[in-house]
């Protein structure tokens, strides 16, 4: 073939085939018919006439030092040229004319790796990156874009060969999308190395990995008794994160709405069961696992009353008595009764613990009391008003007529009314006994008389509602039922005597007088009356009249029937009949 050199170009114009040799440098890469050759290799230019033939090396003439080696000086494509082209088969210039355009590419620049953390929550704060769950490392390398003399772009880099990462110190190559599932602290060191030998400078990339959501655990204060709360009582949640630290912590009762915050007032809830579940989030949402206490809140305070051990009367007034005692009992719905207390008359509170007595007084006492639960749910104040009634009753004794004192004896009939008056200032009498000559006690009900005649001793004594029992008293009084015993007798001897009506009666004459009497053992006569033949009764001697001894009465010659009434102080009557004659 002939040379073809045309002037004004700079140009090798070829006989046969040439040849570039890299030194067999690991730095020049050859694909798809195209040659890379890193930019700082030195370049050995030679050429063959044929095939097998022999090398020749190519030198500059002009310029000897610009060959042998060379240096390419352009990123990218670089043109190794001849005017005109020739077709191989006629050895005629190609018409139309083209120069030969051999292209060698010139790759002197590293390839750039960038990182691209992906899938995950990410959160920055105070210089730290932290991401969580499902993170997944992208490392994208790319080599450079030369540009020709045209302004065309064109592939003038050799490629990325390889990629390479180190995690914590731990060395890998890249193949693909790397999953960062190790918690904690990550460095990571990446660079690409393309096909002739540019490595890129080292890259770090610092960040934290979160994988652990937080913790929170629950605190108690206020009123508590085991599970159980009252309205005033408060939860505190008290999340944890190691990390990338506390979003959120989220809570709700019974399954309720979801409130946000760490302080919980219990004061919104009904008396009864509850349940709160919590959680906490931290900033790249690793999300606690909900968490749960159940509890009670009672809201209800304890119910108490009180009783009376002992004497009790429920009138006007509850009355009671010294010996009573007053118990006080509380209950509660829940937590449990954690004090009863009381107070008399307004005095101080003090604590109840078994059944006590009330101040020793007379009159009217209030006990107030209360009770506490186990969550200091107070009651309110209850009071209850008692009479203390520590008098005896008082019986007094009073007899009826007939009655007669002599010599300071009292003298009664078995007719006689006998009637106890019982008083109590208080709670009342409920009852008074009575007993007569130790004869046993009788309720008195209404007043009664002492049958037998004689002296007794009459007992007594009363009993209020509440059992004041009044002392023993007595009283002494004689019975006597007997009437006056009756005398009779003549002024003279009877001077005969005769029948009449079968009886036989003395006779005596017409100038005799008669007298009355009549004696009585305890009380003494009161009255004594006469009757003549039936006639009208008549005192046999009062101021107004002449005994019977001192009228002439028995005159007249007949028979006469004398009636004699006797009564003593106590109206016991007595009665007497005879009869006689009167003759001449």
């Amino acid at each position: 073939m002939n040379k073809i050199s045309k002037p004004g170009f700079l140009a090798l114009l070829l006989i046969g085939a040439f040849g570039l040799n890299a030194q067999d440098n690991p730095s020049v890469h050859q694909t798809e018919g195209r040659t890379y050759v890193n930019k700082e290799l030195p370049i050995y230019l030679q050429f063959k006439t044929s095939p097998n033939g022999k090398t020749y090396d190519l030198k500059s003439e002009q310029n000897p030092s610009d060959a042998n080696p060379m240096y390419l000086d352009t990123e990218g494509v670089n043109w190794i040229r001849s005017k005109w082209a020739v077709d191989p088969e006629t050895g005629k210039p190609v018409v139309p004319q083209r120069e030969v355009l051999m292209e060698i590419y010139c790759d002197g620049m590293a390839p750039r790796t960038s990182i691209s953390l992906k899938n995950a929550p990410r959160y920055y704060s105070s210089g730290v990156t932290y991401y969580g769950k499902g993170l997944s490392m992208v490392l994208s390398p790319s080599d450079g874009v030369a540009f020709d003399g045209r302004g065309v772009s064109s592939k003038g880099v050799s490629g990325v060969q390889s990629t390479t990462y180190s995690v914590n110190g731990s060395d890998a190559t890249y193949n693909g999308p790397v999953a960062m599932d190790k918690e904690g602290q990550q460095k990571v060191t990446y660079q690409s190395l393309d096909f002739v030998g540019n490595q890129e400078s080292s890259k770090n990339k610092e960040f934290v990995v979160d994988l652990t959501a937080p913790s929170t655990s629950l605190s108690k204060s206020g009123d508590q008794s085991g599970d159980i709360f009252s309205a005033r009582s408060k939860f505190s949640l008290s999340p944890t994160d190691a990390l990338s630290g506390v979003d959120y912590t989220s809570y709700n009762f019974d399954n309720g709405n979801k409130k946000y915050g760490r302080n919980v007032s219990l004061a919104s809830l009904s008396d009864g069961e509850h349940t709160i579940t919590w959680f906490s989030e931290d900033q790249v949402d690793n999300r606690e696992g909900d968490k749960s206490y159940t509890f009670y809140l009672d809201r209800t305070a304890p119910v108490s009353s009180i009783a009376i051990q002992g004497d009790l009367c429920e009138s006007k007034y509850d009355y009671i008595s010294e010996r009573s005692k007053f118990n006080l009992t509380s209950t509660d719905n829940k937590a449990g009764v954690q004090s009863t207390e009381y107070s008399i008359d307004g005095g101080t509170y003090s604590n109840f613990s078994s059944s006590l007595n009330l101040p020793n007084k007379n009159g009217l006492v209030t006990v107030r009391y209360r009770a506490t639960d186990k969550v200091n749910n107070r009651s309110a104040v209850k009071s209850k008003v008692y009479y203390l009634d520590n008098v005896d009753p008082t019986t007094s004794i009073s007899y009826g007529a007939p009655q007669f004192f002599k010599q300071g004896e009292l003298f009664i009939t078995s007719n006689t009314p006998v009637t106890l008056r019982a008083r109590d200032n208080a709670s009342g009498v409920v009852n008074t006994n009575y007993e007569i000559d130790n004869g046993g006690d009788k309720a008195y009900s209404s007043s009664f008389t002492v049958p037998n005649e004689g002296p007794h001793t009459l007992k007594f004594e009363s009993t209020d509602c509440v059992k004041n029992q009044e002392a023993e008293k007595s009283s002494k009084v004689h019975v006597d039922n007997t009437g006056p015993e009756i005398y009779h007798h003549f002024s003279i001897e009877p001077v005969g005597t005769k029948s009449e009506g079968g009886k036989t009666i003395n006779i005596y004459p017409n100038y005799t007088r008669l007298y009355l009497g009549a004696t009585d053992e305890k009380v003494g006569t009161d009255v004594i009356e006469y009757s003549i033949n039936g006639e009208s009764f008549r005192p046999y001697s009062d101021p107004r009249s002449l005994d019977i001894s001192e009228l002439d009465k028995f005159t007249s010659e007949k028979v006469y029937t004398v009636q004699v009434r006797a009564v003593d102080k106590l109206g016991n009557k007595s009665e007497a009949t005879f009869q006689f004659a009167i003759e001449k």
